[in-house]
């Protein structure tokens, strides 16, 4: 009978959901031919609860969805020396779209705002469980992925170098595009296959490859994994407490060497959890109780499991060998790489209004998990071995 409760929001998530209304509202305010190079909005207004609702599913970062920030607008034509779009894809919870540049290399935008509905099973969908689901994106920090950069930069870990847009109502994108993207808030970065192996921006690999080619490769000892730059990549994980580390979040850089196995250094993607901020809700406490890896970001290391319950595997393959010795050291060159001035810096990639509401709070959590990285450390060493 619960599930026949009246949806209270359906309102709401018409507003915030729906590709015809959002489609209606680009048209009318923001028309490519009448905006300039960049444009104030807001992510989303759907977060925006009153103090009951917040108390019981918590105050997660709405105020910084609902906040109005100033960003470029997306012009097709112009960036990267021009793009077309090629493929739609994304996950369960995500839209996304490929295009290509002029010089063939592939780029992906991926929308910001999450639609958590879509992990339901179908009989669920028209529950009130849907708009509790959609609700929860708001434990997202949608500029996670902009601060991460900064951090992946200064250790020296391959990466992509996400741009965060306003995608404008333009009428010489196709009718399907449009509907899809119009209005929308996305992030633009590389799409990181095989159209880029030899550049740059990946340290001019000789191929590119996914997690589980890597891996079939690293068992026929065909190729040889990176395996501490890994553990630099997991141990910043662990400071931003970033859970969501599968092997789908990565690709694999390898480079050809003489008289060796080629190595394979993985390219971080994705920063969607990074920051996270959960446990602040009466039923998400609920929630820890059951699945211990929605982890958020504090001060202190809450649960080093659910830091890697979604890439245990993974990591035990590519790290049960490794020595604590070297977890220890590994932690020891986080901590002296990103110092204070770092911390700073990365944090000022926060949009004006962002920094102001959680700039100083944000700096001062993630110096305290600097100081217990070794820690954090010396327990992820012991849950991958024992």
């Amino acid at each position: 009978m619960a599930f026949l409760l009246p949806n209270i929001f359906n309102g709401r998530e018409k507003k915030a959901f729906s590709n015809e209304n959002r489609l209606q509202r680009a048209k009318q305010s923001l028309n490519i031919n009448h905006l300039g190079d960049t444009a104030t909005v807001l992510i989303s207004d759907f977060y925006d609860r009153g103090s009951i609702t917040t108390r019981i599913l918590g105050p997660h970062y709405r105020t910084v969805w609902a906040t109005p920030i100033n960003l470029p607008v997306f012009d097709i034509d112009s960036i990267h020396g021009g793009l077309t779009f090629d493929e739609a894809g994304g996950g369960q919870q995500t839209f996304s779209i490929k295009l290509k540049a002029k010089d063939s290399r592939t780029y992906t935008l991926r929308s910001v705002n999450k639609d958590q509905s879509r992990a339901l099973p179908a009989i669920l969908q028209y529950s009130f469980l849907r708009p509790l689901f959609r609700d929860q994106a708001s434990a997202l920090n949608p500029f996670g992925a902009l601060v991460t950069e900064h951090f992946e930069e200064a250790l020296g870990i391959l990466h992509t170098r996400p741009t965060m847009y306003l995608i404008p109502y333009d009428s010489t994108m196709p009718d399907i595009i449009q509907t899809q993207i119009a209005g929308r808030v996305m992030i633009l970065e590389e799409e990181p296959d095989q159209s880029w192996e030899g550049s740059e921006n990946f340290n001019y690999p000789d191929h590119i490859i996914s997690t589980e080619e890597v891996i079939a490769r690293s068992k026929k000892s065909s190729v040889m994994i990176d395996s501490l730059k890994y553990l630099e990549g997991r141990l910043l994980d662990f400071m931003i407490s970033d859970w969501d580390r599968h092997g789908g979040q990565y690709e694999w850089a390898v480079y050809n060497t003489k008289n060796k196995l080629p190595l394979a250094r993985p390219i971080a993607m994705d920063r969607d959890m990074a920051f996270f901020k959960f446990d602040d809700g009466i039923l998400n406490h609920v929630a820890l109780a059951i699945n211990n890896k929605f982890q958020t970001f504090n001060p202190e290391y809450d649960d080093i499991s659910g830091l890697i319950r979604n890439s245990k595997d993974i990591d035990q393959y590519i790290l049960r060998h490794v020595p604590l010795s070297e977890f220890l050291s590994k932690a020891k060159h986080v901590q002296n790489v990103l110092t204070d001035s770092v911390i700073y810096e990365a944090f000022k990639k926060y949009p004006p209004p962002v920094y102001n509401q959680y700039g100083a709070e944000h700096i001062n959590i993630l110096k305290e998990r600097r100081a217990r990285l070794d820690s954090a450390a010396t327990v992820f060493h012991e849950l991958i071995n024992y």
